[in-house]
């Protein structure tokens, strides 16, 4: 079903199709001075017109160009033929005004001539006496400006009907009439109703190009003014009518005069269009009553000419058979309102709801189409008129895929979009909407970007019964940060000391601006999962400082309690906005060279992808992919790319936790699994879940403070480990993937990566080209997958961020062949960095007889103390220690935060015997080392991978010595070069000239 609906997309989605392509933009007016005056002095007829456009949200309103002769008329159009439309009163000097149409269309056969009179049975009787052929239309002037408008909107339509109908889809109403008088009556108000109709439907798109897009999708109206016009009109535009009004007697050829008019000719054309279409809505008109009880038998409506409520009449009936306004959905036996409609997402609340009886009684009588038709929606009005009940096994069959197609379109058009957040209008369809002005910040920018990126490569439905989008979010603009530090005289914080506590306290009890806390409270009632608060400052993700992970991100549970809901989400946002000032922040913020003073943040707040077990909430995985890797194995290549995996929520791999690492190229070539033994020591041990315990978010600086820790035995019986584990068989000493097997359980992901039971590699190959190719740059990206889903619903990929991969390279190039590792303090080939450094005299490292997995934290907390003591005598240093630095997991790594090692430049991974792990790549610490320009150096000596001369430091005196740390200095700056682009690095003393 799908696959239909996307063969319509093109035309929405990427504007293929150019609507109203012909427009008029200049008119050249003929009329004498005495009319010129009433037009532009009592009637101010341009600054009307002007008004009109603007009141009717039309843009480009024509230039109107006077003249008060049709000789001077002439003359213009010799000088300039760039007119688009030619509205002539009729007394205009001589030529005639029938000649002057004439010459013109002999010399400019493309400009349409249209004449406007004042109403009079003499003036009538001179115009059918005379040769009109030269004139397109006549119309009788009330005067009023909306017949002007409706004259331009007529011939527009006229001049665009067959590319935007016949190619474009768009809908039109046939109106039939002879009487310039009535028609010119009728014109006016047919298009004020087209066009409220279209400001109504604009509410249902997201930005400007799908409301301009819409507007010029709006019906378009035919003019018929003969029996022979009305009929090939008909056969021309008849799958594209919403209806037809027609007068009972008229003419039957165009230069019939009136009185050969064929009394009852509007009952033949009736007869022939519901021989044709029985459901072709057709209204009726005429001063003759007696025709009314043929209309009733016809089954048609009817309105009396004469009748003072005539345009309310036509008002009423067009709003009912023609599908303008609410759609009501009516009991079919009663005829009593059972619902309505007034949007697609009410539209699809109600086919879910409405009883059968009323659900069939709509569809067959294509009702559906028929209002999606009216108001521009094409696509899903195609795809739901070709379906009817013969296609289907049972009503709730039907109404399933009615409501599937109304769901996926409306999510369609919430993709790619940045959507302003309107409280009246927001709805769960639009994927991406900010709140306030301002800027969005790197995160929501990226986020943004991924956004348009994915609609313009077509991903949302690439891949069957999936879909690839990111999660709903809007984004409360920088904006708000500034008005919440002004209400809250919060600027001294910049300029003061205070411990993180005590910023976060003083920002939490402040008061977020009270406009905020309504257009929260309006997001909040769309929401029925979790939400994660993620922060956006101006510098995060940006193309040369990632700010990864510096900043934080709350998780809240979701509580049907809407107050609750948004005093969490409150005291969440004023979280986010206060580590702006914690310690790490203003040491990178420092290190990179910025001021924090001019920091600002923006706040995401996103629906949390994954289910809800046993009172925890998660996704089946999360995962960060590089495309490019910097450290392949086997027949990897660096542009490959890499990509680590976790069950459960992304924070563990972001924070260093132990996840699974495969390359995308080669999905079934996973190192951590191609023995049983390593599956069992090196695969993931623990997984993080939120807690949906609304007391157990309570206000710190650890931003994980409701997030749970499990263990494999704590997950056993969870629906998402059929995704993602096997199961150890002790007794044939074998790993297992059948879903069936009983036994330990190992997240291996094999169900996923060897038998692809969803295509994780292909998307995530996917999404890192078109990254890549998009930034022109390396990329990173986070994600979340959702595999467990309901029978028959699609499994999600959700894209959480993207960022560039700094690549910070100098042009110097090292010819290693003359250096000689044997002279190293410290060597590697597996090495990130920008190549030479100098002025580096310290050598800070871990002890590696003092070093304890249980002590991890207990370094951190000392060589915090040290890094400060460097700081403040502005000197820098190389780092050596085993393990992941800035890992979350203190049984993986020194567990340190920014200000624990800004004023390192050198940071080296040095695996000993008793504690060898993988290198940090792909975490938020490693991200923001290496774009600072900090070189980065993973070495295992024990294994002959790289060199650490240990044992030359001990036996120099220590500057510093510490439990776990030892500092020396050495007397001249050493020589170090770390070589990203041979993946070398080298630490030597320096030759002495």
């Amino acid at each position: 079903m799908n696959q239909n609906l996307e063969k319509y997309l093109p035309d929405e989605r990427q504007t293929q199709y150019r609507f109203m392509k012909y427009r008029i933009h200049k008119i050249l007016l003929v009329c004498c001075s005495y009319d010129g005056y009433i037009l532009e002095e009592d009637g101010h007829i341009e600054s009307q017109i002007n008004q009109e456009y603007i009141d009717l949200n039309m843009s480009n309103p024509p230039s109107l160009t006077r003249v008060s002769s049709t000789a001077e008329a002439l003359e213009a159009l010799a000088e300039d033929d760039s007119f688009d439309f030619i509205l002539t009163m009729y007394n205009v000097g001589e030529p005639d005004v029938f000649t002057f149409a004439r010459i013109v269309k002999e010399r400019h056969p493309q400009i349409p001539v249209a004449l406007l009179t004042s109403f009079s049975k003499d003036i009538y009787r001179r115009i059918e006496e005379q040769d009109h052929s030269g004139l397109d239309y006549i119309f009788s002037w009330h005067g009023n400006t909306d017949l002007i408008i409706g004259i331009i909107k007529l011939i527009e339509d006229k001049m665009n009907a067959d590319e935007d109908i016949l190619q474009g889809g768009v809908q039109a109403i046939l109106l039939v009439e002879d009487s310039i008088r009535f028609y010119s009556t009728y014109l006016p108000e047919l298009y004020k109703l087209i066009l409220l109709q279209n400001t109504e439907f604009l509410k249902d798109a997201f930005n400007e190009q799908q409301q301009i897009l819409r507007k010029r999708a709006r019906p378009k109206i035919l003019l018929a003014r003969c029996y022979d016009e009305a009929v090939e009109l008909y056969d021309r535009y008849r799958r594209n009518l919403l209806g037809v009004i027609s007068d009972v007697g008229f003419v039957l050829h165009r230069d019939d005069p009136s009185e050969r008019e064929k009394l009852d000719a509007g009952i033949d054309l009736c007869r022939r269009i519901k021989a044709d279409n029985p459901l072709m809505p057709v209204l009726l008109q005429s001063s003759q009553t007696s025709f009314r009880e043929q209309a009733r038998a016809l089954g048609v409506g009817f309105i009396a000419k004469n009748s003072k409520t005539l345009l309310s009449e036509l008002s009423d009936y067009i709003a009912r058979e023609f599908a303008f306004g609410d759609f009501v959905f009516e009991d079919p036996d009663t005829g009593t309102e059972i619902g309505r409609a007034k949007d697609l997402a009410q539209m699809q609340q109600m086919i879910a709801t409405i009883p059968d009886q009323a659900f069939e009684y709509h569809t067959s009588k294509n009702h559906l189409s028929k209002w999606l038709y009216s108001r521009g929606l094409f696509p899903l009005a195609a795809s739901i008129r070709q379906y009817n009940k013969s296609h289907f096994r049972s009503v709730e069959e039907h109404r399933r895929v009615l409501v599937n197609l109304i769901r996926d379109y409306r999510t369609l058009l919430g993709q790619g979009v940045v959507a302003r957040f309107d409280p009246e209008t927001y709805s769960d369809a639009v994927a991406f909407a900010r709140i306030g002005e301002g800027s969005l910040g790197g995160k929501a920018r990226g986020l943004a970007f991924m956004n348009s990126m994915l609609t313009k490569h077509r991903q949302y439905d690439k891949y069957d019964n999936v879909r690839i989008m990111i999660p709903r979010s809007v984004v409360i603009a920088t904006e708000y940060f500034d008005e919440f530090i002004r209400l809250n005289g919060l600027k001294y914080i910049i300029s003061q000391e205070f411990s993180d506590e005590e910023i976060l306290s003083e920002f939490v009890t402040s008061t977020i601006p009270q406009r905020l806390q309504q257009e929260l409270k309006a997001y909040i009632r769309t929401v029925h999962t979790p939400l994660a608060v993620r922060s956006s400052s101006k510098l995060e993700d940006s193309h040369y400082q990632p700010f990864a992970g510096i900043y934080s991100t709350y998780m809240i549970p979701y509580t049907d309690n809407a107050d609750q809901m948004l005093r969490l989400v409150l005291r969440a946002v004023k979280s986010v906005y206060a580590s702006v000032y914690f310690a790490a922040s203003r040491a990178y913020i420092a290190s990179s060279q910025n001021l924090i003073s001019e920091e600002k943040m923006a706040v995401i707040i996103q629906e949390v992808c994954g289910t809800e077990q046993d009172g925890l909430w998660f996704p089946t995985c999360s995962g960060v992919a590089r495309s490019i890797n910097y450290y392949p194995i086997g027949d990897e290549q660096a542009a490959d790319g890499v990509c680590n995996v976790a069950m459960g929520l992304g924070k563990l791999v972001v924070d260093g936790g132990r996840t699974l690492r495969f390359s995308p190229r080669y999905p079934q070539k996973v190192l951590q699994t191609s023995t049983p033994e390593l599956a069992l020591s090196d695969t993931q041990t623990e997984m993080l879940a939120l807690s949906l315990k609304p007391e157990e978010f309570r206000t710190s600086i650890d931003d994980a403070v409701n997030l749970h820790h499990l263990t494999l035995h704590d997950i056993d019986g969870f629906r998402n480990t059929k995704f993602v584990c096997s199961v150890w068989d002790r007794e044939n000493e074998r790993i297992s993937d059948s879903p069936f097997d009983r036994g330990r359980k190992i997240i291996t992901f094999n169900n996923i990566l060897k038998y692809n039971t969803f295509p994780l590699a292909a998307i995530v190959s996917d999404i890192l080209r078109m990254g890549a190719e998009e930034m022109r740059c390396p990329v990173e990206v986070e994600f979340a997958v959702n595999m467990d889903v309901a029978p028959g619903q699609q499994q999600i990929f959700n894209l959480l961020q993207i960022r560039p991969i700094i690549d910070n390279q100098d042009n110097r190039a090292i010819d290693w062949s003359k250096e000689d590792p044997a002279r190293a303090i410290i060597y590697g080939e597996q090495a990130l960095g920008i190549g030479m450094m100098a002025d580096l005299a310290d050598i800070v490292y871990v002890k590696s007889a003092a070093f304890d997995s249980l002590s991890t934290e207990k370094i951190a907390d000392e060589l915090l103390a040290l890094n400060s003591r460097m700081r403040d005598e502005g000197r820098s240093y190389i780092l050596v220690g085993p393990g992941r630095w800035g890992s979350s997991d203190p049984y993986l790594g020194v567990p340190v935060k920014w200000n624990h090692i800004s004023e390192a430049k050198v940071i080296v991974e040095c695996g000993i015997e008793k504690f060898e792990v993988e290198p940090s790549q792909g975490t938020h610490f490693f991200q923001n080392v290496t774009s600072l320009g900090v070189g980065y150096l993973t070495i295992s000596p024990f294994r002959g991978d790289g060199i650490f001369r240990e044992e030359l430091l001990d036996s120099m005196p220590a500057l510093y010595e510490g439990s776990y740390l030892r500092q020396v200095r050495f007397e001249h700056p050493l020589w170090v070069c770390v070589d990203g682009r041979s993946n070398r690095g080298m630490i030597r003393e320096a030759t002495k000239e």
